[in-house]
Order: structure tokens, then sequence, then C-alpha cells
């Protein structure tokens, strides 16, 4: 099946617009939430939404190979990955595990390359949501810009993004006086975007694996 990177800042709307992507055979969807955003999704309807809120790393890893093997999930969503770095590095410091945290920080390097490269070859699709980072780069002629890019840290990031089919920035337009979310999924020297599935522009969030939007 098919992996997705959703991101966008905090409280922009990566909860409610992930939860979205439309069911498929199975009926039912799984939102894996590590950042208590799950409780937004009161004020919306997502009557085949699956919830389980995350205490620890050891639960998240267990739930998801068990929600992997148990094939009845038309999409995982895992809320959110910038948080579950945070969370994954606080927990090996409180465990004392290691004297030197660069070897923390390694760790949970790998054991992210490998979450999100198992994500693209199991018989679910799997959305992951991140918060985003707005970091200065150089391009190739010298010239300095701000690109927007999902909040991960820089030495996995391009691992990530590119392990994932979709990379989507969550976005907003007013239509008829009310907010409209949408997915930019064509890249730019300012943002990081992509869609290897189906070559797009822009989707709405329940389109991201169907190939309905704007193609590029």
């Amino acid at each position: 099946m098919a992996n997705a990177l959703v991101y966008c800042p905090s409280g922009g709307g990566k909860t409610v617009n992930a939860t979205r992507v439309a069911i498929g055979k199975r009926g039912k969807n799984l939102l894996l939430c590590s950042d208590n955003s799950a409780v937004v999704l009161r004020n919306f309807d997502r009557p085949n939404l699956e919830t389980i809120n995350l205490a620890s790393i050891k639960q998240f890893l267990s739930t998801f190979d068990n929600a992997v093997s148990a094939e009845k999930y038309d999409c995982i969503i895992v809320d959110n990955l910038s948080d579950l770095f945070d969370m994954w590095i606080l927990e090996l410091d409180a465990s004392g595990k290691f004297k030197d945290m660069r070897q923390a920080y390694q760790s949970v390097y790998q054991a992210l390359k490998r979450l999100v490269r198992k994500a693209g070859q199991v018989s679910t699709n799997v959305i992951f949501t991140a918060w985003h980072d707005d970091r200065e780069v150089t391009l190739s002629n010298g010239t300095k810009i701000n690109r927007i890019t999902p909040k991960l840290q820089p030495k996995i990031l391009d691992n990530i993004c590119g392990l994932c089919n979709i990379v989507a920035y969550i976005n907003t337009v007013e239509k008829d006086g009310k907010k409209q979310w949408y997915y930019i999924l064509e890249g730019t020297p300012q943002l990081y975007a992509k869609d290897q599935l189906f070559c797009r522009k822009s989707c709405m969030p329940e389109d991201l694996f169907n190939g309905k939007g704007v193609k590029a």
C-alpha cells in the first residue's frame, strides 16, 4: 500500500484533516495519537475512526505492529511523528540506558527510518503527521532562502520524506465565507511537498490516496 506525511504548524489542522481520509473496503481507520490532539475530534464527525492515545513508545510500537497484522484498517494514522521523536528521546534519557545521549539520538534516528520504511510495505495505507519547521537553506547558486519542511531532525529529514510516497502541506482558502483545508502536493524551493503516486499539485484531505485532485 502507500504511505504519506502530512504536516503544518501546531494547531493548523493536521489531526482534523488526516482523519478525513476516505474509508475503504475494510470500513475503519485507526488513529494512534501521542500528543493528545485527538481531543479536537470531539467537534467533528468521525464514525468510522478508532482512536488510541499512546502513553509510551513501547505501547506505540506494539499497537502499530498489531494493527498492521490485524488487516482490519484501511488507514493507520500516526499523530504525530515530531512528537514521537521527542517522546522517544525523553524515555531513553529517563531510562539511563545511554551514558552518551548521542547514542540515544542515533538509535531513534534508525528506528524512525525503519518505521517509515515498513509503513510503505504493509497491507494498509499509513499517514504520518508532523509539525512544521521553517529553516534557512542555501541553494546551489548560493542564494539563501527559508524553506518550510516537516519538523524532523535534519539528519533524517530527507530519509523520512524520501521514504514517503506523498508529502503534503496543509493550507487553507476562504470559500463562501468558510475556511476550507486542502493539501499542497507540489514542492517548491520554499516548500517541501511531493506526490509520487498521482503527480498532483493539490487535493482535498479525503482524496489523499484515491488520485482525485489537481494534476501537475
